[in-house]
């Protein structure tokens, strides 16, 4: 790195300028292999190019609440972001110097693209906002809802209760991943997921609904039912089902006790195209991993990593591929 002195103000703006049109590029979705070599440059000309870079990356996962408060008095975007329990949400205020440069916040404002389609997954989506319960980037979270009743909360997942009669009576996966432990509760528990209700007495059951075409649920013990429209389904121990919409896929079995593999702290993958590889690892590792080439994306991976070494996980890709790896600031990683 080069003399990284005090710029003079105009400077430092024009800076900060640059720096928001490079994360503005990262997250259009048009970038390519030659942008992220001139980003690693440009972040390598002096320690001032590389903060004002991660700066800006920060500034993209704070964009909710600042798009929320330059956006206050727009009545088209309260609507949008209008939900059962905005105070739980609280608004950072952001310092002025954050809307310098690329006035990122008023082109979110002027659009809601920004709040409603979170560029490079920087921050939760909007229906998540309604979550009682969230986790982070590589966070996972044990919930003892009741005395006969844990729910294990996956990285990067929502969920929101469901109370009857005073107490908790089920939850909805708005998404992610949970294991819920109801094996002592003697009365029925409920998971909503997309169009599906799993409905469960004495029962260990794991819900996955990481997207928003499928949900699969995995029954370890006693016995759940899963609820599509009018047709309803029994799941036993050691079987799983996934469902898309309202339509089922057959019924599968499972090794008996299996757990999914994120509460053993791995991830596991067998001939895995590399584009669904990338996204898994996205789940669970803060900043975000780029693909870049379409020619990589359907490259099969196998291999067993685990969870809090997942840049030892982006290694062997990247020998295995013979690719080039590009670290950015911010946690950025681009590879092509």
């Amino acid at each position: 790195m080069s003399d990284s002195s005090p710029m003079p103000p105009r400077d430092a703006e024009a800076l900060e300028r640059q720096a928001h049109a490079w994360v503005q590029r990262l997250a259009s979705g048009s970038a390519r292999a030659r942008d992220a070599r001139a980003l690693k440059r440009w972040c390598a000309l002096s320690e001032a190019h590389a903060q004002a870079f991660g700066r800006a990356h920060r500034l993209w996962r704070d964009m909710a609440g600042a798009a929320a408060l330059a956006g206050a008095d727009d009545p088209a975007l309260a609507a949008l972001r209008a939900a059962p329990r905005p105070a739980a949400q609280a608004v950072r205020t952001l310092p002025r110097r954050a809307f310098l440069g690329a006035g990122i916040a008023t082109a979110a404002v002027a659009a809601g693209v920004v709040v409603m389609h979170p560029p490079l997954g920087l921050w939760p989506a909007p229906e998540s906002w309604q979550a009682d319960y969230r986790t982070g980037t590589g966070e996972q979270r044990s919930l003892a809802l009741a005395p006969d009743l844990t729910v294990e909360m996956n990285t990067r997942s929502s969920i929101a209760l469901q109370a009857a009669q005073g107490e908790t009576a089920g939850i909805e996966l708005i998404g992610g991943e949970v294991a819920v432990d109801a094996t002592r509760r003697g009365r029925p528990f409920t998971v909503s997921a997309a169009l599906g209700r799993i409905e469960a007495v004495d029962a260990r059951f794991e819900v996955r609904h990481t997207d928003a075409r499928s949900v699969c649920v995995r029954c370890l013990e006693g016995q759940v039912r899963v609820t599509l429209g009018a047709e309803s389904l029994a799941l036993r121990a050691a079987q799983e089902l996934v469902y898309e919409g309202r339509q089922p896929q057959p019924v599968r079995s499972i090794e008996a006790g299996e757990r999914s593999d994120w509460r053993e702290g791995v991830l596991r993958f067998q001939r895995t195209a590399l584009a669904q590889v990338v996204d898994e690892i996205n789940r669970y590792r803060p900043g975000r991993v780029m693909l870049l080439g379409s020619g990589l994306a359907g490259k099969p991976v196998s291999g067993r990593f685990h969870i809090h070494d997942l840049d030892k996980a982006l290694a062997q890709i990247q020998r295995l591929f013979r690719l080039e790896l590009t670290a950015l600031p911010g946690g950025i990683v681009i590879l092509h």
